[in-house]
């Protein structure tokens, strides 16, 4: 796995949109909402200016807002901001659309009991893959990532296995090609420090639904817990296992577009 690029961090401000229909806005607004990590318990109007690149004063108009809408929160007009009920609702509708997670759930979280490192579900978000569901093991520390997290496509297991795992096209670059064959032959690719060097991990695609493109499961931790052979001889297989349990049980184990 990788570092994270976007949690409880600095956001860079995007290019300028030259699309008329692009609502500058809105995109603020949402750049805003981005800005909060699972680790912060209130951010006030200056911090969010600092991660956001924008100005203090566009910053003030846009938690107003987004406090009147309900998707920000402040108890107390001293108090900083936090995540409101709205936003609350829209993660667990789109939670909801992930109906394979019910069933997810016990399989996942054994796995990372078993092997005492963080499994999670990773979705493709633009250029990363952001972490939708984390499995901790209990009775185990394991590494910080959370849900939200992003990690690179190019530089992470996980990010690499979603790319593979898409349907073919003709400018796929050498090392997608590379990483296909890589999941042919075993099912599963490896990170050994790519992105963060404290960090292995391993990955497999999942593609619960022929009309969108693939997901992905993963498992690392430090490399010291999760080292090279232990990755590919035992952790690897493992998470594979469980992905082709899930599919079996969910009955699309056919719509693997490998």
């Amino acid at each position: 796995m990788d570092t994270p690029t976007t949690v409880g961090r600095v956001i860079e401000p995007a290019e300028p949109e030259r699309d008329r229909r692009y609502a500058t806005t809105l995109a603020k607004g949402l750049q805003v909402l981005q800005a909060f990590s699972a680790s912060d318990h209130t951010l006030g109007n200056r911090e969010l200016a600092r991660r956001t690149g924008m100005p203090p004063s566009t910053v003030a108009r846009m938690t107003f807002t987004l406090t009147r809408l309900g998707f920000l929160q402040q108890l107390k007009p001293e108090d900083g901001y936090r995540l409101g009920p709205a936003v609350m609702a829209l993660g667990y509708t789109a939670r909801a659309g992930l109906s394979f997670l019910p069933t997810a759930e016990p399989l996942m979280q054994e796995l990372a009991d078993e092997v005492g490192a963080l499994v999670a579900l990773a979705m493709r978000d633009g250029d990363a893959a952001m972490l939708t569901r984390c499995w901790r093991p209990r009775n185990t520390p394991t590494i910080w990532l959370t849900e939200g997290h992003r990690l690179p496509l190019n530089r992470s297991s996980t990010g690499r296995a979603i790319l593979a795992a898409a349907r073919r096209a003709p400018d796929d670059p050498p090392e997608v090609a590379r990483d296909r064959a890589r999941l042919q032959s075993r099912g599963f690719l490896t990170s050994l420090g790519h992105w963060n060097e404290n960090i292995n991990a391993c990955a497999v695609p999942f593609w619960p639904d022929p009309s969108q493109g693939p997901a992905a499961f993963l498992c690392g931790a430090q490399a010291d817990i999760l080292p090279q052979a232990l990755l590919e001889k035992k952790v690897g297989p493992r998470l594979l296992a469980r992905v082709r349990e899930l599919e079996r049980s969910l009955g699309i184990s056919a719509l693997r577009p490998l």
